[in-house]
This record gives C-alpha cells, sequence and structure tokens, in this order.
C-alpha cells in the first residue's frame, strides 16, 4: 500500500500541508490582510461582507471563514480586521484556537491605522508561523479526506478524466478514506443511480430529496429550469448537450463505492467512506471545492476538459484531465493525463499512476495551483428561501 505522511493536529485530523491562513473579518479588511499575506508568504481569504448583512447570510459567512481555518491542513491563523465589523472577531479567535493550532488577530483601529495593521500583522503571523512548525510524520489513510471535482467539462470528461477519477475513489475508500462529491446542481437526471449506491433508504431518500428541492428551488427563486442554464456554454462548445448527459459523466467520479448519505455546508465528515456534499450555491466551481474544504479536506482531484486553473486556499487541486490535447496545449495548469485510456491504456492502470501521484502530492510534491499560486476562496451561499 502507498505510504503516506502529513502532520497530525491535535483533534485527531492530520493535514497533509502546514499552511498558514490569513483572514479578513470584514471587506475593508482586506487590502491589509493580502498585503501581510504577501509579505509572509501565507494564504489569504478575502471576501465582499462581514458587516450589515442579515441574519442568515451573515451566520454563513462566519461559518465558510471559521471552518476554512480549521481545516487540517491549516498550520496556523491571522485573522485581519477592522475594529467595528459585524463579524465577532474575538469569537472567532476563541473558537478557532479550539482546535489547538496558533491563532491572533490585528485590527486597523486597534493598530492605529492600516499601514500599522500590516506592519503589526507581519510580526504576530512570523510568531504564529514558528509557532507552528512540525515535522512530517507516517498517517493512515483513515485521515485522509480527498474532495473528487469536475470543472471545464468537455467529451473526454466522462469517458476519461471522470472514469479515472471513479477508479482511484474506489481505491482510496478501499484503503479507509474518504472522498467528497459535491456539485448538486450537475446531479439532476442520474440522483436516482446514486440513491442506487446509497448504503441505505435514508441516505437514498437524501439524495433524492436533495435534488428535488434543488429543482424547486431553482424555479421558485429563478422563474427557470435549472436545465436552461446547465449545461454551460463552454460545456456545449465541449461536445455535451443536456443536463442528464453531464450528469450521467459527473457521477462517474464516485466509482463504484456505496455513498454514505450527505453533509451540508460545514459539517465534519461523521466517518470515512464516499459523501455527498449538499451545497447548492449557483455559480462557480470554487462553491465546491471551498465546501470540500470547509468539510476539512486535505486535497481536491478536479477533472477538467477544457481546462481549469483554480486552486484552494486551504489545500493542493490536482488538475486531471481526460483530454490529451488539452494536456499538450496547458501544461502549466495541469497535473496528469487521463487521455491515455482514450488511446486504449486500461483506467485501471491509469487510476494507479493516478493514486501514485495522489500520494506524491500528499507526501509534500507541489501541484500546479499551487506552484502557479491559485489559491481561490468563495464563501458558499444558500438560496434565501
Amino acid at each position: 500500500m502507498l505510504q503516506l505522511t502529513g502532520y497530525p493536529r491535535p483533534n485527531g485530523q492530520a493535514g497533509i500541508r502546514n499552511y498558514a491562513l490569513v483572514i479578513s473579518t470584514v471587506h475593508c479588511a482586506n487590502t491589509a490582510a493580502q498585503k501581510i499575506a504577501f509579505q509572509t508568504g501565507a494564504h489569504v481569504i478575502t471576501h465582499d461582507v462581514g458587516c450589515v448583512e442579515f441574519e442568515q447570510s451573515h451566520a454563513r459567512t462566519c461559518l465558510a471563514l471559521l471552518t476554512a481555518a480549521k481545516n487540517p491542513n491549516i498550520g496556523a491563523v491571522l485573522l485581519v480586521g477592522a475594529g467595528c465589523e459585524q463579524t465577532d472577531l474575538p469569537a472567532l479567535e476563541r473558537e478557532i484556537a479550539e482546535t489547538g493550532k496558533p491563532v491572533g488577530h490585528v485590527t486597523i483601529q486597534e493598530a492605529g491605522g492600516a499601514p500599522e495593521a500590516v506592519a503589526l500583522g507581519v510580526e504576530r503571523l512570523e510568531r504564529l508561523k514558528a509557532a507552528a512548525v512540525q515535522e512530517r510524520v507516517p498517517i493512515p489513510f483513515s485521515k485522509l479526506v480527498v474532495g473528487v471535482q469536475c470543472g471545464g467539462s468537455d467529451w473526454t470528461t466522462a469517458l476519461a478524466g471522470n472514469t479515472t477519477l471513479g477508479a482511484m475513489t474506489d481505491r482510496i475508500i478501499a484503503a479507509g478514506g474518504t472522498v467528497l462529491m459535491g456539485e448538486v446542481a450537475g446531479l439532476p437526471g442520474s440522483e436516482h443511480i446514486i440513491a442506487e449506491h446509497a448504503v441505505s433508504k435514508e441516505a437514498g431518500l437524501q439524495i433524492i430529496d436533495m435534488c428535488s428541492e434543488l429543482r424547486a428551488e431553482f424555479l421558485e427563486t429563478r422563474g427557470q429550469a435549472i436545465e436552461e442554464v446547465n449545461p454551460t456554454p463552454g460545456n456545449k462548445a465541449g461536445g455535451i448537450t443536456t443536463l442528464v448527459e453531464k450528469s450521467m459523466g459527473n457521477i462517474k467520479k464516485m466509482g463504484s463505492a456505496p455513498v454514505q448519505g450527505t453533509i451540508r455546508a460545514g459539517e465534519a465528515v461523521p466517518h470515512p467512506g464516499l459523501w455527498i456534499v449538499d451545497i447548492r450555491s449557483d455559480g462557480p466551481d470554487a462553491n465546491t471545492t471551498s465546501g470540500f474544504a470547509m468539510a476539512g479536506a486535505n486535497l481536491t482531484v478536479f477533472s477538467t476538459g477544457r481546462g481549469s486553473p483554480m486552486g484552494n486556499v486551504a489545500m493542493p487541486v490536482l488538475k486531471v484531465t481526460g483530454n490529451p490535447e488539452a494536456f499538450q496545449a496547458l501544461g502549466s495548469i495541469l497535473d496528469f493525463n487521463a487521455g491515455d485510456t482514450l488511446m486504449g491504456t486500461d483506467v485501471e492502470i491509469v487510476a494507479e499512476r493516478l493514486m501514485a501521484l495522489v500520494a506524491e502530492v500528499v507526501n509534500g510534491k507541489e501541484t500546479k495551483s499551487e506552484i502557479n499560486g491559485d489559491f481561490e476562496f468563495i464563501i458558499p451561499r444558500e438560496r434565501q428561501r
């Protein structure tokens, strides 16, 4: 079996990275947070909220910031605020500290201005980083949480990219690990197939109900059926014609593993196995990968036919393509070519190669998203009901 190494955390999780993370608690502290991160080599989360939000929206903001900070790949955290925002900075700091990781804060008003806050933040974060230093040690597969995602899909995504991811999923689950699948807006049309893989009738009904509610929410809040906006124009240009066709390719990422059930944004995985993360936000792939990070994922393996540069602030994103031409043209953003399956190589052989690369990434090898500094994070929003 492949050997994995990482950083054990006091709460029983294990990270595969030891990132330092700067979090802006309100939009008007974004620039100061970015400057601190730039000067210290840390990752940063900025956003356009944190003040004058209604209750449901603000609760979601705080949940996203808190669970991102709690991700096991994060070794140290610095919160950067204005000083008068709606976000309860001290409360966030206390909850992060409960995980046992070094955490501190700086506010612009207390520091005497933005330049002063940046200088103080750099000093404090360097101390936090020093306190977070750890040596890698062997970790079991039971500590590994991997998200599987696809975006910028074309006709090769289902036939090669996602099929290879599915074979990888089976290997991770068989070894005792956890796999997260999301993209709820890309599941309708195949939800009955996912439900048939569920470990229980209750879990199967969760999946059916989730997709039924999604369809109803689209009609109620947008006045359009989901099929009117999905597949995207890029999907159609790549050869995908209907949502059912897209969803049939989408679910290949889950392989043959039994589905344990669904979890909501920010919920921890109850136990190892294959889980569906129920995030129904409109918009880009970063909603799903951010949701994986909020659930404690160490890594996301991302299948893309047309090419996507996206990464994530809390974890490596390993890019797989089933399109050999895309791999040749976009080598600076893609990590693995699963298109060999289209040329006759058995998918199990290709999946073994992918698993070997996953192990290398777990053990410290940088993905293209890390090398390129692609560290996105979006707060996944729920539709207002």
